[in-house]
């Protein structure tokens, strides 16, 4: 079993268990549908050309370096199931590209931070994005909502559009605060303590890990 993640450090507990790829750590850590389209486009058909690859994904951007697509062609094409976080509605559009967030913020350094132009996503935007990753995936796989601990506010929001988009599309759906209650884990000691929770501690790991093991465990169990 070969995994692919794309999303955020939330996801790190599946190295634990599983086979994962190097997309998430040496491409990008997509955090928006459109963002998970772009990741998705350029392993298949290397859309980007390497120099470009600098504005547009976390990892060079950081390093400064552009990226083989060949790598990560074969990496893509070696996933059995995906792992795509979607915690923001924020879009960063560049020229024709969707951009990592970083791109805007000025601890990076980004050449390209002026040219950035942000964006909200509508519900329905989303939904046709995910429509999209669903046929050029054309393999299983799992859509995970951000840490949503209220009932109100943005990513609660996304939280719900998500679970509707997924209910009527027949996608498996992961709201981690949710699944962890249905279990009777003590949420509290599960995060990092911060003003707005948005990263597990490692019993928060432990814990999401078994969550994320049972989807898989179903989807195998369904042959899809």
């Amino acid at each position: 079993m070969k995994i692919t993640i794309l999303g955020s450090c939330r996801q790190h507990s599946l190295n634990n268990r599983y086979d994962v790829t190097a997309i998430q750590d040496e491409l990008s850590y997509p955090h928006y549908s459109k963002e998970i389209l772009e990741v998705i486009k350029y392993c298949k058909y290397n859309h980007i050309r390497p120099d470009e690859t600098v504005n547009v994904f976390r990892t060079p951007m950081l390093n400064k370096i552009p990226v083989d697509f060949a790598k990560y062609n074969t990496a893509f094409i070696s996933t059995d199931l995906f792992i795509l976080e979607l915690a923001s509605k924020i879009r960063y559009r560049y020229n024709d590209y969707f951009v990592h967030h970083i791109a805007t913020e000025e601890q990076y350094n980004v050449a390209i931070r002026g040219d950035v132009i942000v964006e909200m996503q509508t519900k329905e935007e989303i939904e046709d994005d995910i429509l999209q990753i669903k046929k050029e995936l054309n393999r299983p796989f799992i859509i995970v909502s951000h840490l949503v601990t209220r009932d109100k506010g943005e990513r609660y929001n996304l939280a719900c559009w998500l679970e509707e988009i997924c209910l009527k599309h027949t996608i498996p759906f992961i709201n981690p605060v949710k699944e962890l209650t249905k279990r009777n884990v003590d949420i509290e000691g599960l995060f990092v303590k911060e003003d707005v929770l948005a990263h597990y501690n490692e019993t928060g790991h432990s814990e999401i890990l078994k969550i994320y093991s049972e989807f898989i465990d179903n989807i195998l169990a369904s042959g899809h």
